[in-house]
């Protein structure tokens, strides 16, 4: 895939998950469709394609065992879904990276939030006399 195309592609998504986020404002969800959301989410599939690659290289290594000859296309599928794999773990550990970025960015308005809270709502104090 061309740079231009992959650019051109990310424009769309980009465009099209701002509207999304833009009906969720109006519908009252908007917690739903934050940012980190959409990294959970991409997150989620990453995940789900890397637990297809293992089952389909389960699948295939199950196939030559029970062949017994390594053949030239069996062993070729084999390296193709190993280079998936590495592939699909490193976007994985991107992803997770990302999120955990954002959590610790969000981490002081937390805090802030937290005390606020507590000087609205103080914990209440009962003192037991004996």
């Amino acid at each position: 895939m061309s740079k231009k195309r992959k650019k051109a592609q990310e424009r769309i998504l980009t465009e099209v998950q701002s509207q999304l986020k833009i009906k969720a404002k109006k519908l009252g969800v908007e917690d739903k469709y934050s940012t980190i959301n959409f990294e959970g989410m991409k997150l989620d599939a990453a995940k789900k394609i890397l637990d297809d690659l293992n089952s389909e290289k389960s699948n295939l290594e199950y196939e030559l065992y029970m062949k017994g000859v390594l053949d030239k296309d069996s062993t070729i599928k084999l390296e193709k879904i190993n280079t998936y794999i590495n592939k699909a773990n490193r976007v994985i550990n991107k992803y997770e990276k990302n999120i955990n970025k954002m959590e610790e960015k969000a981490a002081p308005h937390r805090k802030k939030a937290a005390e606020a809270i507590k000087k609205i709502f103080p914990t209440p104090r009962i003192s037991i006399q004996k």
